[in-house]
């Protein structure tokens, strides 16, 4: 194993976990792929120990060295971690041409005091490695209005999706820079659900309880597995042009007080993960398809969930290590957060996300012929060429 998107899918798993045990038995959404690329831009301008537990979190550190590029601002200065940098450049450049039959952007940027002197290798690396530029703001005299800027080229970028990432307070005087990531989807199934077959039905919360939902319908080919050990199937719904797909981990059984997905949740690791979607040699079938229509909005802050991972020294000020970024002291990470969108309907799927991270400076088998998702799931959206996971969810109350 040596790929990004085996990190990625490592740490999607940890942070679902984490996040999960602060949100039993409710919905959740967020961007893996968002999160990891602006912890990477952020990684890329740590030092030390700082460093060392980002790439453990984000798995970077697995990731095999590529060193062949050789041109100014390259991963040979980034050490393990050099691999990793790299190969987000290529998926960047890759996700950047996958918009032929969806819409699918991911941007990254910097937004900078101007007054402050960053290292030219770290900005040059992050234009390089991320595609990020630099845009001088001024936090000193004008937080507020800096903070306006970097929301409105939040919401430009995911299509009006995501709106306030950076909620008021979250910038002053003390803040030298925001790194912002932003992912927007938009993809219409390849099979597209009637409108008029959708109705009212029900969708069981437990054993017990159930609530009435708007369950569309469908009938086409589609790829499914049922895996008899740990008793899931998997449901692969494609979107236009093959290239990316909705997938979804469906539990067989369901218990009396509980959603029915612990016992998945438990089992589900990256291999398993990476087994249960690759669809290559399942032939497709026809089968109807019941699926809820669901919106989810989510708002996180990352810091309590990415600290018990094991990334705790870049946002203590006496520990956080950034001398890759400045020479100056005193820089630590103060403050991550990230917001996601996604609606599922006849159509299609339209997801969105972005994550800004803030550094301050101290101032001091078996097939059946129906499928009917009504009851609590598991679902990510993949970007089949490159096998990165751009969303992953859990839906407990569509």
């Amino acid at each position: 194993m040596g790929s990004l998107s085996a990190a990625n899918a490592k740490f999607c798993l940890d942070f679902f976990k984490e996040l999960s045990k602060a949100k039993v038995n409710e919905n959740i959404f967020f961007s893996p792929l968002s999160i990891s690329a602006a912890l990477s831009m952020v990684q890329l301008g740590a030092g030390g120990n700082t460093a060392e537990e980002m790439e453990k979190v984000l798995h970077i550190h697995e990731v095999l060295s590529m060193r062949s590029l050789g041109t100014k601002g390259t991963p040979e200065k980034y050490g393990e971690a050099g691999g990793a940098h790299s190969q987000f450049q290529e998926l960047l450049s890759a996700l950047g041409k996958a918009g032929a039959t969806c819409s699918l952007s991911i941007a990254n940027r910097l937004f900078g005091e101007a007054t402050f002197q960053f290292l030219q290798q770290y900005l040059d690396s992050a234009r390089h490695l991320y595609h990020a530029e630099l845009e001088a703001v001024d936090f000193i005299n004008a937080a507020e209005e800096s903070r306006g800027k970097m929301n409105s080229w939040v919401e430009k970028q995911t299509g009006g999706k995501i709106k306030d990432l950076f909620p008021p307070g979250s910038i002053d005087s003390t803040t030298v820079l925001a790194l912002v990531n932003a992912i927007y989807f938009k993809g219409q199934w390849a099979i597209k659900f009637e409108d008029k077959n959708t109705r009212e039905m029900p969708f069981r919360l437990n054993k017990r309880e159930h609530r009435n939902v708007p369950m569309m319908c469908g009938k086409g080919k589609y790829k499914l597995v049922r895996r008899q050990e740990e008793q899931v199937t998997v449901l692969e719904l494609p979107y236009t042009g093959g290239e990316l797909s909705m997938f979804i981990l469906l539990p067989e059984t369901i218990c009396d007080e509980s959603t029915g997905l612990e016992q998945l949740e438990s089992a589900v690791t990256y291999e398993k993960l990476a087994e249960w979607t690759n669809m290559e040699n399942v032939y497709l079938q026809r089968i109807t398809v019941y699926l809820p229509r669901f919106r989810m909005e989510e708002s996180c802050e990352l810091i309590p969930v990415l600290q018990p991972l094991g990334m705790r020294d870049a946002f203590i000020l006496e520990q956080a290590d950034f001398s890759g970024l400045s020479t100056k002291p005193g820089l630590f990470l103060s403050k991550v957060i990230h917001k996601s969108f996604v609606e599922v309907n006849e159509e299609g799927t339209e997801a969105a996300a972005a994550t800004g991270m803030i550094i301050r400076i101290s101032s001091c088998s078996c097939i059946p012929y129906e499928f009917r998702i009504d009851h609590p799931f598991l679902f990510l959206i993949k970007h089949n060429t490159s096998k990165n996971i751009l969303f992953f969810g859990r839906c407990c109350s569509p």
